[in-house]
């Protein structure tokens, strides 16, 4: 029986840690020993943000206090898989401690995290260095995007894995025509995401300059709002953080979902709002072009330029309900392949255990 460890140190909450244990929960019904290691500062939050997965609380994540924690933790496993850059460091500095070890080792590009940072920060530093720590590293990615993007600057061949949308909780349900509601997920905290470009086309959308519709925005609390300096805009209605259940259900009950950040290296919730049959509109640049057809199954735009957005939104709420029905159908179908088996099986291939 393989047995992989992911190293995710993190709360838990965001794309890439919803990949990670849909994917790892997927390993383990397969008969792979899989688990996921976490620091012990984030390892409560982990655990409640993915109490719903029996396997956590049953001996599947193991929690780390350093470098030779994480060694014993590791020494366990035939595959040690980093999933951030800081994890990647983590893993090096525990394989210093385990001398004539035979553990091989991944990194699952979930962003390219060196654009997280300015260039010449220590941040960024240690984020490009990432990628040259591992000994017989092998580089696997959910996107075209960011396989190139690994090439191109490191000169490092990844491959490509099935990106994975928990079907069990996004999936289609019946609707009646009427209002049409618009969501879009605010991100303060995340420069990247483009919340004050986000709310902006919000406040345009709620003053009806783009006709009757319902605006709804989640992924922010009202401190949240305030401590960045954002105000939500009259007549839209902010939902603040959200579980994945309740993403769920507000995708099955949108029509359209907005993302209107810089990139996205694979577009994770517009995946997931087409699965829900909602139409997306997501950046061209980043991943999502894997899986979108522009004017077929969303819309793909250059999110920097308000009048190319304008233009995309306004084309998606003058659809008639039989075209918007076909391009719900179309997503649908985009995304049917996102399963977290098929997602884990691509990833047993990339790393020789299948």
């Amino acid at each position: 029986m393989a047995r992989i460890a992911f190293v995710l140190p993190v709360r838990g909450g965001s794309g890439g840690a919803h990949s990670v244990v849909q994917e790892v929960t997927a390993l383990r019904a397969l008969g792979v020993e899989a688990r996921v290691l976490v620091n012990r500062a984030n390892a409560p939050q982990f655990a409640a943000a993915y109490d719903r997965f029996a396997w956590v609380a049953e001996g599947g994540m193991g929690v780390f206090d350093g470098p030779k924690d994480l060694a014993l933790l590791a020494a366990e496993a035939e595959v040690v898989i980093g999933t951030t850059n800081t994890s990647v460091h983590s893993i090096s500095e525990a394989l210093l401690t385990m001398r004539n070890s035979a553990i091989r080792t991944g990194y699952y590009v979930q962003d390219y995290e060196p654009l997280f940072y300015a260039a010449g920060t220590s941040e960024h530093q240690l984020a490009v260095a990432s990628f040259a720590l591992l000994p017989n590293c092998v580089y696997f990615a959910k996107t075209s995007w960011l396989t190139g993007i690994v090439q191109a600057a490191h000169g490092l061949d990844a491959v490509r894995v099935v990106p994975s949308i928990d079907h069990g909780l996004y999936g289609p349900a019946p609707r009646s025509p009427g209002r049409r509601v618009v969501v879009a997920m605010v991100r303060p905290a995340t420069p990247r995401r483009a919340p004050r470009r986000t709310l902006k086309l919000m406040a345009r959308l709620a003053a009806g300059e783009f006709g009757d519709v319902e605006v709804v925005g989640f992924g922010a609390d009202a401190e949240e709002m305030e401590q960045a300096g954002l105000v939500t805009p009259e007549g839209v209605r902010m939902l603040g953080r959200l579980r994945q259940q309740d993403v769920a259900a507000l995708m099955r009950a949108a029509d359209v979902f907005l993302d209107l950040s810089d990139y996205q290296a694979f577009g994770r919730t517009a995946a997931e709002a087409m699965a829900c049959g909602c139409v997306a509109l997501a950046p061209r640049l980043g991943g999502a072009p894997d899986f979108i057809a522009d004017g077929v199954s969303g819309f793909l735009v250059d999110t920097t330029d308000a009048d190319a957005v304008a233009a995309a939104l306004r084309s998606i709420l003058s659809l008639s309900e039989s075209e918007l029905r076909a391009m719900r159908y179309a997503g649908l179908e985009a995304v049917a392949g996102f399963t977290p088996v098929r997602a884990a099986m691509s990833e047993m291939r990339a790393l020789g255990l299948a």
